[in-house]
């Protein structure tokens, strides 16, 4: 019994030791940042150039953690924003989401030469809320519907100074997966198939809606080639530019339809503004390419292209 007590002594000396080495702990490298921040605007019902008052909130959170260990590395990155604006002259909803997403981004590294290093990359995005149309009862969208995963195998340039750090990842080796968790029900029209059932599905998702063949289709998934840039430049003391950037086509009957090629392409920025350690106004863009959509998403004027923006103020605090 005295032995098992000493030894157990000795090993909790030793956690101890290891636990307050400086040495020990360098391996892992976090940080991250949090906001909540709003906008409002008010117009009277006789205003004379009309209009409608509106509130919209908006919360992100980004977290890094990141581990090094002679030429190994593991990056980790998980985003979230979550926003809200109401709507006035909408029938069916008092407010509606007009930013959505949690993003999870890993990649695991081990350096060739240089700056670069032969890196595997895996990316995982959803939503968190329902996503309508205005004025449209049905759900666009919702959690895992859609939800996307890429794999990709390849090459990572990684470099960093004091003021700005980019990475940029080359993947010729990619898989990439749509996923859809409750889509339009498979019925038979009477004619010449099958198609989906919007009148009878309005908790159901329209998969076409997101590149998908069919509208009851659960997932589509493909082999290709995928690239993804990123960039953390802080400009001045009142200004950080974050921006990243993603690429993917799949290779000519390489995926579940044959001669099903398209191009998918993101570019994300926000500018920081901060006035002081906890308050600070952000500029928030996306702009997004996907000619896999149905020809009936490409209203607006836009096409293939999709954009959102987003100017806010209010709280903000870095860790």
């Amino acid at each position: 019994m005295k032995k098992l007590f000493t030894m157990a002594i000795m090993l909790a000396g030793a956690v101890s030791l290891y636990a307050e080495d400086p040495a020990a702990e360098s391996h892992w490298k976090t940080n991250g940042s949090a906001s909540l921040q709003f906008t409002q605007g008010f117009v009277s019902k006789n205003w004379y150039k009309g209009g409608e008052s509106n509130f919209a909130l908006l919360g992100t959170a980004d977290y890094n953690f990141n581990y090094t260990y002679e030429n190994f590395t593991w990056d980790n990155r998980l985003e979230g924003k979550l926003g809200f604006v109401t709507t006035p002259s909408d029938t069916c909803h008092n407010y509606m989401t007009n930013s959505d997403y949690i993003k999870y981004t890993t990649k695991f590294g081990y350096k060739a030469a240089g700056d670069w290093y032969y890196t595997l990359q895996a990316i995982g995005q959803t939503q968190f809320c329902p996503g309508y149309k205005t004025n449209v009862k049905e759900e666009m969208s919702k959690f895992f519907s859609p939800a996307y995963l890429n794999v990709s195998l390849g090459m990572d340039y990684k470099k960093s100074t004091d003021k700005i750090s980019w990475t940029v990842f080359l993947g010729p080796l990619a898989y990439n997966l749509k996923y859809v968790n409750d889509p339009y029900t498979r019925v038979s029209d009477g004619a010449d198939g099958f198609v989906g059932a919007p009148g009878s599905d309005s908790h159901k998702i329209n998969a076409t809606t997101f590149g998908l063949k069919n509208a009851w289709d659960y997932n589509l998934y493909d082999f290709g080639v995928s690239a993804k840039a990123g960039m953390d430049w802080k400009v001045c003391k009142y200004l950080t530019w974050t921006s990243q950037a993603t690429y993917f086509s799949p290779l000519y009957d390489c995926g579940k339809y044959k001669g099903n090629v398209y191009t998918t392409v993101e570019w994300e920025n926000t500018f920081d503004m901060p006035l002081n350690e906890y308050f600070s106004t952000k500029l928030y863009t996306h702009l997004r390419f996907d000619d896999s959509v149905s020809p009936e998403a490409k209203f607006g004027g836009w096409g293939y292209f999709q954009f959102t923006e987003l100017l806010s103020f209010g709280l903000s605090y870095k860790f």
